[in-house]
């Protein structure tokens, strides 16, 4: 037996399990220098992407930031486009929190709660305010933001900050815009009325008397003619009564324009109102008015009564009540007026003023009177419009009327 062939397996056994060994350490090598190869890659070109981002958010009026809250406030990260919406640089920021929040003007800090650690931001929040004016304007920014933790545990804000001051100027334009409209609305309104009380007054005392003579005139014809000329004297009565008619149309028509009763004050002319326009309709009404509403300006005395003729008129039209409440009475320094009714009601938020010009004209009314408006209505519920304006002089007193 050749005693030299175990060592030989042995020898031959040892070379494969080296061979195998270095293969599979080379095989290794190349694995890890491969990984090695794509990390670098995937590094590359993480930081070649997180360049381009930053390289384009710094050209653009954002900034994206990091705002750790607590447990030690700071900025952890924010781009260098901030430069562009505050007087103050990334990295002035990054080396002092306080750079940020100064450069906003001080009347809009207070708005920017999450910046103290002792005050949990809410989950999502926005804020909108303007920049510190460091002499080369001020810019109007909107911050949008998220909270929640970091990797590590810590309460942080991830946010955006956008340049909307071309937006606040449209937005602030079309105020403007409103505010003219408004004011030329009321100052019509004002002439309107102002038109209305002259021809009031022509059709009251010009024509009202001509048409009064006429009458008396006729009267006097029917008189005079003899009593063989009966057919004249029919003509003639035909007459007196169409004068008779045409005044008390012009009478009515004067009304319509601006109510005598107006002249006796608010209240009393509130009364008639009401008595005209619910009266035939049928539907009972009560009416408190404070003695306060006689001591108003012209202005505003019409204009509440145009209120509330308006909302009578929807009443009648609409609601199917069968009792109506008038109240207009001083709350501290402030006129309120209520008309409540008892009717269908409506849906008041799904109310299209487009085609629903009495609300919108009351709505105007009111506005142009420097109030507030509130319409509580549902359907099957009644309707209770309610108006506060604003009171200079305290005054106290009140006058009530009721009908069955």
């Amino acid at each position: 037996m050749n005693v030299h062939a175990p060592t030989l397996f042995a020898f031959a056994l040892a070379f494969l399990l080296l061979v195998a060994i270095t293969a599979f350490a080379l095989w290794s090598w190349r694995s890890r220098e491969s990984l090695a190869q794509r990390r670098r890659a995937a590094e590359q070109a993480l930081r070649t992407s997180e360049d381009r981002v930053k390289l384009i958010s710094g050209q653009l009026p954002v900034a994206m930031f990091e705002y750790v809250a607590a447990p030690i406030p700071a900025f952890r990260s924010i781009s260098d486009g901030v430069s562009r919406l505050l007087p103050v640089s990334a990295n002035e920021i990054l080396a002092e929190s306080a750079a940020f929040f100064e450069g906003i003007d001080p009347d809009d800090r207070a708005g920017l709660t999450w910046r103290d650690a002792a005050t949990p931001p809410p989950r999502d929040f926005a804020w909108v305010g303007r920049s510190h004016d460091s002499g080369s304007g001020q810019r109007w920014l909107q911050i949008r933001a998220t909270t929640g933790l970091t990797a590590s545990g810590e309460l942080a804000v991830h946010g955006v900050m956008l340049d909307v001051s071309a937006l606040m100027e449209t937005q602030h334009a079309l105020e403007r815009s409103r505010a003219e409209l408004r004011q030329l609305a009321s100052h019509r309104e004002e002439r309107v009325e102002q038109e209305r009380a002259r021809l009031a007054r022509e059709f009251h005392d010009e024509l009202g008397q001509v048409l009064t003579t006429a009458r008396m005139q006729a009267q006097l014809l029917v008189r005079q003619l003899p009593d063989d000329a009966e057919a004249a004297r029919g003509a003639a009565r035909d007459i007196e009564t169409m004068i008779g008619d045409a005044s008390r149309s012009v009478k009515a028509i004067a009304s319509d324009l601006r109510p005598a009763a107006l002249n006796l004050g608010l209240a009393a002319a509130v009364e008639w109102l009401a008595g005209r326009v619910l009266g035939p309709a049928g539907v009972g009404y009560q009416v408190s008015i404070a003695a306060a509403a006689d001591r108003l300006d012209d202005g505003h005395a019409i204009g509440l009564f145009r209120i509330v003729q308006e909302s009578l008129n929807n009443i009648v039209r609409h609601a199917g009540a069968s009792r109506v409440h008038i109240t207009l009475g001083r709350i501290d320094a402030e006129l309120h007026l209520l008309v409540e009714d008892d009717g269908k009601g409506f849906d008041a938020a799904g109310v299209d003023h487009a085609t629903h010009f009495g609300l919108l004209g009351i709505s105007e009314r009111v506005t142009a009177l420097g109030g507030s408006l509130e319409i509580d209505s549902s359907p099957g519920g009644g309707t209770r419009l309610s108006v506060c304006l604003p009171l200079a002089t305290p005054e106290s007193g009140a006058t009530d009327g009721a009908t069955p």
